[in-house]
């Protein structure tokens, strides 16, 4: 293949425009993901549903875990499925699965319905997480990768907070209206579905197959910087094969993103989806419910200070010492009656804020450390095995409260976050300012976190 440059002739003038259009229809994937499962935990937080069709606290349970479970089998089977058929295909497809089911929660008479449709729902969004990131990865400039990619995390965030207002304000004024706060992720999907018409498929997917013409079409309309026509002129075909997950080049880095999205997930979905009862706890003995959205808005500002920082700082930084926050606010929880209420009630929105920052990062790592040929696998690979904890905290959560308390189910969670942060601590890479092939390449070189920087860091040693 022969070296691209940028040719004026024929690429279209509105580069970011493209690029713009790609985050937002990437984007759209993670505000329903957010959407979804707040719409869920909004529809059970109300009693209207639970009466009218009958939810017992075991579908209480499960109904809570079923998109979860559902993104575990999504991310990890769809995400293979992408590195061999293509990002564009699977882009649109899952999507439209995921709008089907969100109109079919209107229409729900019996608790296995929500739990079916709820676990159909999580296959779309794990295939989505395994789809749309990398896909953004593969257009987004190198000094720009983080914000780009971290806008999908936020908007994640955005989705859960407007969600949860959603069904705020159903469950205050109009209860018995809770089929609304179901089926109302149809509108955002249907919105998205729009947006995704008339993509490209990815080069760096191209060129991993082989398929160099139909890679250089595509380069020379949707890229403008010879550096990284540059870097994608450094793609090479290669086969997919998932045990490259697990050989010895690139084994760190797949525990590496599993662990640490695990131990991000499974507080912050567990305490989340329960936060009027952790709250209640706590001794908040007034509007939970309202306290609980205030949380969800601090847990925004939060990603919102992590995406502004990770180009300037590094993601190192971001994730190490935000995570070793949460544990440490998550044990002063622990503390319940120990503790006067304003130190708590500050304490466990301390924790949201600190979550919010290092939240972006499961949107940036995973696709910043596999290659292309299995750079979906990988990410759906992390991306189920967050599941795996967010549904094992979500499903806990509450027989611990009941059966242990506050102080020994906080203490876990802070004992979860404190695994991530040394984990962090040891493995985490410093990926900013690489080139997406040099930082994909086998273990990344990890930066000292006390001294980060945003300047490009020298290209790591093949394995």
């Amino acid at each position: 293949m022969t070296p691209l440059s940028p040719t004026p002739a024929t690429r279209p003038p509105d580069h970011r425009g493209f690029l713009r259009r790609l985050t937002l229809a990437t984007g759209g994937g993670m505000f329903v993901d957010g959407f979804v499962f707040a719409s869920v935990a909004a529809a059970l937080a109300g009693s209207a549903m639970s009466r009218d069709i009958g939810v017992t606290p075991l579908w209480d349970q499960l109904i809570s875990a079923s998109t979860l479970v559902g993104t575990f089998f999504g991310g990890l089977l769809l995400g293979w499925v992408t590195d061999h058929l293509g990002r564009r295909p699977m882009f649109t497809l899952d999507l439209t699965v995921f709008l089907l089911a969100a109109v079919l929660m209107f229409f729900v008479t019996e608790p296995w319905e929500v739990f079916a449709l709820g676990l159909l729902m999580g296959i779309a969004v794990g295939a989505d997480y395994s789809i749309g990131s990398p896909m953004l990865a593969e257009f987004a400039p190198r000094a720009r990768r983080g914000n780009y990619l971290g806008i999908l995390e936020i908007l994640w965030n955005v989705g859960y907070v407007v969600a949860y207002l959603i069904g705020y304000l159903v469950n205050t004024h109009w209860p018995d209206a809770w089929h609304v706060t179901l089926a109302a992720s149809a509108v955002p999907a249907a919105l998205c579905l729009l947006a995704r018409h008339g993509l490209p498929e990815s080069p760096r997917w191209l060129l991993s197959k082989g398929r160099h013409d139909e890679a250089q079409a595509i380069m020379r309309e949707t890229f403008q910087d010879a550096h990284e026509l540059e870097d994608l002129a450094a793609e090479t075909a290669e086969p997919t094969r998932y045990r490259v997950l697990f050989s010895s080049a690139y084994l760190r880095q797949t525990v590496f993103v599993c662990t640490f999205w695990i131990c991000i997930v499974l507080p912050y979905f567990a305490i989340t989806f329960f936060q009027p009862t952790v709250l209640r706890a706590i001794g908040l003995s007034g509007n939970a419910l309202a306290a609980a959205l205030l949380g969800t808005v601090i847990a925004l500002a939060g990603a919102a200070s992590g995406w502004f920082l990770v180009d300037r700082i590094g993601r190192r930084a971001l994730l190490v010492w935000p995570m070793f926050g949460c544990a440490a606010t998550l044990f002063l929880v622990s503390l319940g009656h120990l503790l006067p209420l304003w130190l708590a009630t500050v304490c466990f929105f301390g924790y949201l804020y600190s979550y919010g920052l290092m939240s972006i990062l499961p949107g940036i790592y995973p696709d910043e450390v596999f290659p292309t040929s299995v750079r979906t696998s990988g990410v759906g690979l992390a991306s189920a095995a967050s599941r795996v904890g967010a549904a094992v905290g979500t499903f806990v959560l509450p027989l611990s409260l009941a059966h242990l308390g506050l102080g020994w189910s906080m203490a876990f969670m802070g004992l979860v976050s404190l695994v991530g942060g040394v984990t962090a601590l040891m493995w985490a890479p410093e990926t900013n300012g690489l080139k997406l092939t040099e930082a994909a390449r086998g273990r990344p070189r990890a930066e000292p976190v006390l001294v980060p920087s945003p300047a490009p860091a020298p290209p790591p040693s093949g394995p």
